[in-house]
């Protein structure tokens, strides 16, 4: 058994779990997953020993425990990647920060109407209230590329946390629709090409088939 267990739920619905999966393949962190389904009647007891809130993703790193996908990648950060996951400079860091949370504690409408369902594909018209979120997200995108993304395709050119927060985002934008300016929808299509987000995303729909065969065998 490796020193880091990462505790994580469906990867096809667990948008949080990507999120500090996704830091730790990028920066060759070697750990154990270990993947405990959702919405079962026994989920939150196989949680109990992992995560105090029962909730996914966790992080065990020897006798420490983390859980919330933000806290676990600043955790993963500080202790493990001598804190290279944030942008270099602390102007930069600062604004990485503030998105991260943003996204981690905003965005109701986003997170009820359109959640991550790695395996959909269709458009849907959003409301208003979407709508304004939708915006929201295109504009952060967009003004951090403009103002940070000089030296490469992330939000602050070399990968970050930041970027970890927004790809369960970009896989929602692309499987709902969303429509956004230039500069924002390239920047979707980065984190979206993203070798190990598309190795989320292959893995993501084996669970989709084995789900539907389990079902179609109990029929």
């Amino acid at each position: 058994m490796k020193n880091i267990q990462l505790i994580i739920g469906d990867k096809n619905y667990s948008s949080w779990s990507l999120c500090p999966w996704l830091l730790l393949h990028m920066f060759n962190l070697e750990f154990d997953e270990v993947k405990i389904p959702l919405f079962r009647e026994n989920t939150a007891e196989r949680l109990g020993p992992y995560s105090p809130s029962l909730k996914v993703p966790a992080l065990i790193h020897g006798d420490v425990s983390v859980w919330d996908s933000l806290a676990i990648c600043e955790y993963i950060s500080e202790n493990m990647l001598d804190d290279a996951g944030w942008p270099l400079t602390s102007k930069r860091k600062a604004y990485a920060r503030s998105i991260c949370s943003e996204i981690h504690s905003e965005f109701p409408n986003l997170k009820k109407d359109w959640p991550m369902n790695c395996n959909a594909s269709y458009k849907l018209k959003p409301t208003e209230p979407l709508l304004n979120e939708i915006a929201r997200i295109d504009a952060i995108w967009s003004c951090c590329r403009k103002r940070f993304g000089e030296n490469g395709n992330y939000l602050f050119g070399r990968f970050s946390i930041a970027d970890c927060m927004f790809v369960p985002m970009a896989i929602c934008f692309e499987c709902y629709g969303a429509e956004l300016c230039s500069e924002a929808n390239s920047y979707k299509q980065t984190l979206l090409e993203n070798p190990f987000t598309q190795k989320w995303l292959e893995l993501a729909k084996l669970e989709e088939k084995h789900l539907s065969l389990a079902y179609s065998n109990s029929a």
